[in-house]
């Protein structure tokens, strides 16, 4: 056992074990840690909030031992929730035109860019805002430790930000939008243009420096000039931090993303800063 604990554990006195079947449970799965939050769908509330973070996490299958004593021990994940939907953070993901998807060809599909392997899982998130599918894969000894609960779903991380992208782009008429969204070891660009999705990309990075080659690279390759351009961020980064420090040295016009403006979260969330943690409160798009 590696006793793990929350690093974070917010709830809302209003959380009653009651009202389950009115709650919704949105996890979200990474090398880095795990979190969740409990979504009322009564009032359209987030209403908690946990986070666990692994520092000593390298590969895929040394998740099972963190995983499966959280799923063992944590009180919310013995109660049968009104649905649960765990969404896996890597960078093992394609799209797929609706024109040409077929749901019995995931593995092939994947293949495209992927090499598969034997415990590997297929799956696929059908997207709202656009016409695509969105295809990856979860290793089998992962999804198993999710098998004793109920009514539960699997996506993958990057549909609720692309999703959420191409929704503020719609509600803000805006021609042109870059998302930088920003995890502890890797980071997801999306650039829409004229309300369509132009890219949509994930890297792996060790060092700031690491960041701003791959950003630089990918605004170059679309032709888009670093000293022009908007770039809102989202996910686990502070105005303090290096990589903001370096972000500002080449992009002058850097903001801070938002929460989704049509869902309410509780008082006892205000501590948490309101770009951290986009693409799971953003889950509820991929539903």
């Amino acid at each position: 056992m590696t006793n793990q604990k929350p690093h974070i554990s917010l709830f809302d006195k209003s959380y009653s074990d009651s009202n389950i079947s009115s709650y919704k449970l949105y996890v979200e799965l990474s090398l880095s840690g795990l979190k969740h939050t409990v979504f009322n769908c009564d009032n359209l509330t987030f209403i908690g909030f946990e986070e666990y973070r692994f520092n000593t996490i390298y590969n895929d299958y040394s998740l099972i031992t963190p995983l499966k004593e959280i799923v063992g021990t944590n009180p919310l994940y013995q109660k049968e929730f009104r649905s649960i939907q765990v969404a896996f953070v890597n960078n093992r993901s394609t799209l797929i035109p609706n024109a040409i998807f077929k749901a019995d060809q995931l593995a092939s599909f994947h293949q495209f860019n992927f090499s598969n392997q034997d415990e590997d899982l297929f799956y696929s998130d059908q997207l709202i805002n656009l016409s695509a599918h969105t295809i990856y894969s979860i290793p089998d000894y992962i999804a198993n430790e999710f098998s004793t609960l109920k009514n539960i779903h699997f996506k993958h991380f990057s549909s609720s930000l692309i999703e959420a992208s191409l929704l503020q782009a719609k509600n803000d008429k805006a021609l042109s939008l870059i998302n930088v969204h920003i995890l502890p070891a890797s980071f997801q660009i999306i650039v829409i243009k004229n309300q369509k999705l132009e890219l949509y990309n994930s890297f792996i990075y060790q060092s700031s420096e690491d960041f701003i080659y791959y950003l630089l690279f990918v605004l170059d390759q679309l032709n888009i000039n670093n000293d022009e351009a908007t770039v809102t961020l989202t996910g686990e980064v502070e105005k303090n931090s290096v990589i903001y420090s370096m972000l500002f040295k080449y992009i002058k016009t850097l903001n801070f993303g938002n929460r989704p403006a049509n869902l309410k979260f509780s008082y006892i969330l205000e501590e948490i800063p309101q770009h951290f943690h986009y693409s799971l409160f953003n889950q509820f798009l991929c539903e």
